[in-house]
């Protein structure tokens, strides 16, 4: 009988301040072409996507590949948008046929000053029993970097 892997669950936050309007966060976050200027990819690495439809119940494929490989698949299924507001998401991450993890995101635009404190929450659940918590906080930190380089700029 094989062993099947421990399931590991976890809640990471990440926050940031961005001097553009809730209007303007909210633009950049929710447009397929601009995702693509600011959303981080890994070095060597490209996203796909295959269609984005961008309401409640809505869906969105995208893969990562590396030299025509394809390394990861992202099904992305918009449970709540409120404009300018927030975005809630279900995405599941597969690879070779596997599913890796399950996790919801909760984005937050709340206007403050002349800005916007984006406030991001995902919950998580890795099915191969590897903590990746680090990588997770790393890919969001990076995010927030170029999606503040794409609305302050």
């Amino acid at each position: 009988m094989t062993k099947t892997p421990n399931i590991i669950h976890d809640t990471i936050k990440a926050e940031r301040l961005l001097n553009a309007a809730p209007e303007r966060v909210f633009a950049a976050w929710t447009d397929s072409e601009a995702r693509k200027r600011w959303e981080p990819t890994p070095e060597g690495m490209s996203m796909d996507y295959d269609g984005h439809d961008f309401q409640i119940g809505g869906y969105e494929k995208s893969r990562m590949t590396k030299d025509g490989n394809v390394l990861a698949e992202f099904d992305t299924r918009f449970i709540d948008i409120v404009e300018n507001s927030r975005v809630v998401s279900s995405v599941r991450v597969n690879s070779g046929g596997n599913a890796l993890s399950c996790s919801q995101h909760t984005i937050d635009f709340r206007a403050e000053g002349n800005g916007t404190r984006l406030i991001c929450h995902e919950q998580v659940a890795w099915f191969h029993g590897h903590d990746m918590r680090a990588e997770h906080e790393g890919g969001w930190s990076t995010l927030l970097d170029r999606l503040a380089g794409e609305v302050e700029g």
